[in-house]
């Protein structure tokens, strides 16, 4: 029997011990493979899951590559084993920053239109979503800078500042044409929803009325399957759950004040998801003090589960507990979408793991440092995979898993 001629089961038997760079190589072997891994999702192929670090270019976003470094694991430490580099993909990625990523799609936006796109590097495939312009109406300085207006106050940005600065992140329920997708945005990181099948984005939930801190803002927002709602936490620890019309608005749990959650000399930095049904928030310490080094760093993450209302009679009260076990479970945090991945079923990632990258409460080019690594919950010990570069990361590095799908 040719191998052109090798049965689809025992093909896609194949494909489930493979990395996606070994089944993409296996596409253009002949013509009948071709065309049966172009049609992967149909046929119910499955590779390897892996991580991949989506690395700033040294020309920064002004380029048509995009470079990728993969994770793995030697002598129970986390290395980058190797680099990807994709060329030659154009108007998908020239002039357009990374903002997040889902199931193997970057979110890019451009400076000029400010037009969200989701894109897969590995298909080519692209959803454009409506320009964020129709979600603001910006004024003009003199000088042609985009001006701001916030508590009387005018904020001056260029083109290229305000894209970088004023939209912090996005985050995806699906990867398709009529997923929704949720941005975090403004000085006070408010929230804005829309679909690639509408002409707008609309205001999500406001923190009015449930807050009682000024400084209160938005700070992550994840999808959850299972019920079809975001989850958006601040940076209080407050959460709110939403429909995916951010409809239906629930308070899930009220703020805790915190006034040491940022200081002159640290960033905390508030990450939210879900594993097997339970909330967690995950609570990233970064040291930003530069007297005694150069360069930013993450010095400890902390992580809590989410305990529902408990009523008694005399009172009624949530608690957050804090754990120190995700199991076979890793997650990754960072400017991408948080997420999780089993270490038996990934690719070169150790279990039990917070692994972090670049992310700070306010991203600045230019003040942003190679940050990457993990955290180890075992035994609360921080492993830095990157060593810091001499100059500033930017755009900030992004958690990728790469897709077919």
């Amino acid at each position: 029997m040719a191998w052109s001629d090798l049965p689809i089961d025992l093909l896609c038997c194949i494909s489930s011990h493979l990395s996606i760079v070994d089944l993409v190589k296996l596409s253009v072997v002949c013509t009948s493979w071709n065309f049966t891994f172009a049609n992967y999702a149909l046929l119910g192929f499955q590779c390897s899951p892996s991580t991949w670090l989506l690395l700033s270019n040294d020309v920064g976003e002004a380029s048509n590559t995009l470079t990728f470094c993969e994770l793995s694991i030697e002598r129970e430490e986390a290395i980058v084993s190797c680099h990807h580099r994709f060329s030659s993909i154009g108007s998908n990625t020239f002039g357009r920053r990374c903002f997040g990523s889902k199931d193997g799609w970057l979110v890019t936006l451009d400076k000029k239109d400010l037009e969200p796109r989701l894109f897969n590097p590995i298909t080519k495939a692209e959803i454009s979503l409506p320009s964020l312009f129709t979600l603001i109406e910006p004024q003009y300085a003199p000088n042609g800078s985009i001006r701001i207006s916030f508590n009387e106050i005018f904020f001056d940005f260029t083109t290229d500042e305000f894209r970088d600065i004023y939209f912090h992140k996005f985050i995806v329920s699906s990867n398709d044409s009529t997923g929704t997708v949720v941005v975090i945005f403004g000085i006070i990181k408010a929230l804005a929803l829309a679909s690639s099948e509408d002409l707008t984005w609309v205001l999500g939930p406001t923190l009015s009325p449930y807050n009682i801190e000024d400084e209160e803002q938005f700070e992550d927002v994840c999808f959850h399957e299972e019920n079809q709602r975001f989850y958006a936490i601040t940076n209080f620890s407050m959460v709110l759950s939403f429909d995916l019309n951010g409809q239906n608005v629930e308070l899930i749990c009220p703020n805790i004040p915190n006034p040491y959650y940022r200081t002159r000399n640290f960033n905390c930095m508030y990450y939210i998801a879900f594993l097997s049904g339970t909330l967690l928030r995950m609570e990233r310490v970064i040291d930003i003090t530069r007297d005694n080094h150069p360069y930013t760093k993450t010095m400890t993450i902390f992580v809590f589960k989410f305990v529902p209302s408990v009523v008694s009679s005399t009172s009624s009260y949530s608690q957050w507990i804090p754990v120190n076990e995700l199991g076979e479970y890793s997650f990754f945090v960072g400017c991408n979408q948080t997420f999780s991945l089993h270490h038996t079923v990934a690719i070169g990632i150790k279990p039990n793991c917070i692994y972090f990258a670049d992310h700070l409460s306010n991203m600045f080019p230019g003040d942003v440092d190679c940050d990457v690594g993990l955290f180890d919950l075992y035994n609360d010990r921080i492993q830095y995979i990157l060593h810091p570069y001499s100059r500033t990361n930017w755009p900030p590095s992004i958690w990728f898993t790469p897709s077919l799908s």
